[in-house]
């Protein structure tokens, strides 16, 4: 199997809105380490750029990333973010599906698409 390094598009479904961005990812071994940055749209009124290091592994099929830190990028208001953490599967080499749980127990359905 090819490796995960290499930059993702990311879509997110959940509960409060949507998440759409990029997801940069290197893979030692079954070790992953990188960085998610993402534009989220809550309720459609108040949009918030984030930056997430992330860590993480493969096994198997099995993908895990969990937010270690985070930036506000941008946003309209003073927010807390509450870190997230991504369990997925890779169907193939170049897509992720999995859902998503926030500190704050906000679930939501994620994809990762491997870009060219």
């Amino acid at each position: 199997m090819d490796s995960l390094s290499g930059k993702w598009l990311y879509e997110e479904d959940y509960s409060y809105g949507k998440a759409k961005g990029e997801l940069f990812l290197k893979q030692i071994g079954k070790r992953l380490i990188g960085k998610i940055i993402f534009l989220e749209n809550i309720d459609s009124s108040n949009s918030v750029m984030v930056q997430e290091f992330v860590e993480g592994e493969i096994n198997g099929s099995q993908v895990i990333l969990q937010a270690t830190e985070y930036d506000i990028i941008h946003s309209d208001q003073s927010i807390f973010y509450e870190l997230d953490c991504w369990k997925g599967v890779l169907l193939n080499e170049f897509t992720i599906e999995g859902e998503s749980l926030d500190n704050q127990g906000i679930y939501g359905s994620f994809i990762f698409q491997k870009v060219q």
